[in-house]
């Protein structure tokens, strides 16, 4: 059966991909609750026949509207986002913020030490000084009077170069395997609009906002592999840290070529809204990078 006639009707923000599990149960339980109501009110007045029907009839409009508009109480959406905690949203598998970082500024460092933190635990995390990886590397080095850390022209070069050549090349999603340096049997991807992560063994490893995002993280990696001698000894979780925070320098869209601005920007989910540290393109509206929640 084609279920397109039925689907138009849907509302896109509240079901489908979109749907709030936490809500979808809130609005059953009362549906529930309201038929049998309406039952009990009809079994002691008109019989528990007719009460019996009009009690049907309740649960299956409540169903309707749960099934098409994603809730049945008007301003179950906006409740949720604003009285659930962030512990019953995850009860209910809805992560209440994007994938990456806790508090979030203006400032680069900041973001990236908040991406570092939102990596699943792990022992040998702690041990990578990131930003310290990426100067001994040649990547990275002290700019405006040593206050941030900038890319050195002759990486960003390079990776300006690859960049095009993985562009040209219409590289896919084929070479995340390569990237992560796993078995391509390891590797499953969640697709999330234009935005997709990457599982492996339970566990995320790598997010890419956008396919331009994921274009900057190959050429990167195909640059840091000749750039870092033991860059096949470098662990998933560490690559991933290591190409995520690299973006974060990136001065130009993958894309397109527009001029890329850091800031923040406001993120609405199906049960949550949050800001969020971003990086985007100015021209066509691309994002490259976007941290956790800001607190």
């Amino acid at each position: 059966m084609d279920w397109d006639p039925i689907q138009q009707y849907q509302d896109p923000a509240y079901t489908g991909e979109m749907r709030c599990l936490p809500c979808t149960v809130v609005n059953s339980a009362i549906a529930v609750l309201l038929s049998g109501g309406v039952f009990a009110a009809g079994s002691a007045t008109v019989g528990s026949t007719i009460g019996g029907v009009v009690a049907a009839g309740v649960l299956l409009l409540s169903a309707a509207s749960i099934y098409f508009k994603g809730y049945l109480v008007p301003g179950t959406p906006a409740l949720t986002k604003r009285y659930f905690p962030d512990w019953l949203l995850s009860a209910f598998g809805k992560d209440p913020s994007p994938t990456v970082g806790e508090p979030a500024t203006t400032d680069k460092e900041a973001a990236a030490s908040s991406e570092q933190g939102a990596q699943p635990p792990s022992e040998e995390r702690e041990d990578l000084d990131l930003e310290e990886f990426l100067v001994d590397a040649g990547a990275l080095e002290p700019c405006q009077g040593g206050a941030d850390l900038c890319l050195t022209d002759a990486f960003r070069r390079d990776w300006e170069r690859q960049i095009e050549r993985v562009n040209e090349s219409d590289v896919g999603r084929d070479r995340l395997p390569a990237i992560l340096n796993i078995s391509a049997g390891e590797v499953s991807v969640e697709d999330h609009g234009t935005a997709f992560r990457a599982r492996v063994d339970g566990r995320y490893v790598g997010t890419w906002e956008s396919q331009a995002a994921f274009v900057a993280d190959i050429a990167a990696a195909d640059v840091l592999a000749e750039w870092v001698e033991d860059w096949d000894e470098v662990s998933i979780d560490h690559r991933g840290q290591l190409l995520n925070g690299l973006r974060l320098f990136l001065k130009t869209c993958p894309e397109c070529g527009g001029a890329l601005a850091f800031g923040t920007d406001t993120v609405e989910s199906c049960c949550s809204t949050h800001e969020v540290a971003a990086v985007s393109c100015e021209a066509c509206e691309t994002r490259v990078f976007e941290s956790k929640a800001v607190a």
